[in-house]
């Protein structure tokens, strides 16, 4: 049984890409030649790292035309302030877990500079999704690339309606958190859709809420173990009569370097990632931290079943640390997976933890050991597989 490997998001953006981004997250159509450029580039080293024959299944475009996951939808919605920005609110726990683990990281991350950062247009009105045009050209130049670059498999990251709660902060606008929500939902069902009209094309939907949220958003007035099940009902209402297969979920406990010490129980949340309709999940497994969630699957699966729609792109590779796995050590990880009882190998693909330079400038190894990790994931699947 072939293991094959994928791709989890966003790849290194080069320096005349991130000149070019502006306020709103997303280059133009203007600057079509830089961003053809650069998401060929993310293509190529998907597919050889470091000159590699073999590389990644599963293919980004990088998000290279975005300045990241979340940023790029306020070019996308109407509905904001042209003006007011508000900044994001972070849970006490954040500050608490950097404070002692990170406190170099805090600094920054408390500095003027960092806060307009992840500031975000102020809602004034009902928000309502623009961006089609925008999503299908993404969509097609996307194909495109992958086609000509002999990629097997291509797909586009959008953000879920959760994660877009935590980085546009609710006004009152919306009564409550689950109103924000489930309106969210509605309308990113809008980009969902018209990715996916697009052949050749498969969606990742990007949905650290699912688990980062429970030490990260401020602002919900929600405790997190009882916002989760919205959260899971608000992407399979956004997703639903959609194509099961071309869609995948992501979830992450954060893509920052910390002690972690406050993620979310994965045997709590465990059992509603399971009750997604989507045909892959891909999910954080590779840090020291969660390296053993292994363990919680086999209990969970002792009393209750895998479902059959459902494939796992396991995080084998850590892209918080420049530590280099190597190819066995990919292997390890990705058999104690293809070993469970009611997953099997068939259902298990190899991935990264998250996407490698999330935002703009914002990214925790540099590119060259960036290049490195993805060929050991190429060639640990080969291991795992019997084929190297």
């Amino acid at each position: 049984m072939t293991i094959k490997t994928t791709m989890t998001g966003s790849w290194f953006r080069p320096d005349e890409i991130v000149a070019l981004l502006p306020p709103n997250g997303e280059i133009d159509s203007s600057h079509r030649k830089e961003i053809e450029s650069a998401e060929r580039r993310a293509i190529r080293d998907q597919l050889h790292p470091n000159g590699a024959k073999h590389g990644l299944f599963a293919v980004s475009n990088g998000e290279q035309r975005k300045a990241g996951y979340t940023q790029y939808l306020a070019n996308r919605f109407s509905g904001f302030s042209k003006s007011e920005r508000v900044n994001m609110s972070w849970a006490d726990t954040f500050a608490i877990e950097m404070q002692e683990s990170n406190p170099a990281m805090l600094s920054v991350l408390s500095s003027p500079a960092s806060a307009a950062a992840f500031s975000a247009p102020k809602i004034v009105d009902k928000l309502q999704y623009t961006g089609g045009e925008l999503a299908r050209g993404e969509a097609r130049d996307a194909v495109r690339l992958a086609k000509e670059e002999g990629a097997p498999e291509i797909f586009l990251n959008s953000a879920s309606p959760g994660v877009m709660t935590m980085f546009f902060p609710r006004s009152g606008v919306y009564k409550d958190h689950v109103d924000y929500l489930f309106s969210l939902s509605k309308e990113l069902r809008k980009e969902y859709k018209t990715i996916l009209e697009t052949d050749g094309i498969n969606i990742q939907i990007d949905a650290p809420d699912l688990a980062m949220a429970k030490h990260l958003a401020g602002d919900w007035n929600m405790d997190f173990y009882d916002a989760l099940p919205h959260h899971i009902d608000a992407i399979n209402e956004s997703i639903a009569g959609l194509p099961r297969e071309r869609i995948r979920v992501h979830y992450c406990y954060g893509n920052y370097l910390g002690s972690h010490k406050f993620d979310a129980d994965f045997s709590r949340v465990l059992p509603e990632l399971l009750r997604l309709k989507a045909g892959t999940l891909v999910g954080e497994a590779a840090n020291p931290r969660h390296e053993g969630d292994s363990i919680f699957i086999r209990r969970h699966l002792k009393e209750h079943s895998w479902p059959s729609h459902l494939k796992y792109a396991v995080g084998v590779i850590d892209v918080k640390t420049p530590f280099l796995e190597t190819p066995e050590t990919v292997a390890a990880k990705l058999n104690s997976f293809a070993s469970i009882d009611g997953i099997g190998p068939e259902r298990i693909l190899g991935g990264t933890d998250c996407g490698f330079q999330t935002f703009a400038n914002f990214h925790n190894v540099p590119y060259a050991i960036g290049l490195q990790k993805l060929e050991a994931l190429a060639k640990g699947a080969e291991v795992a597989s019997g084929t190297y």
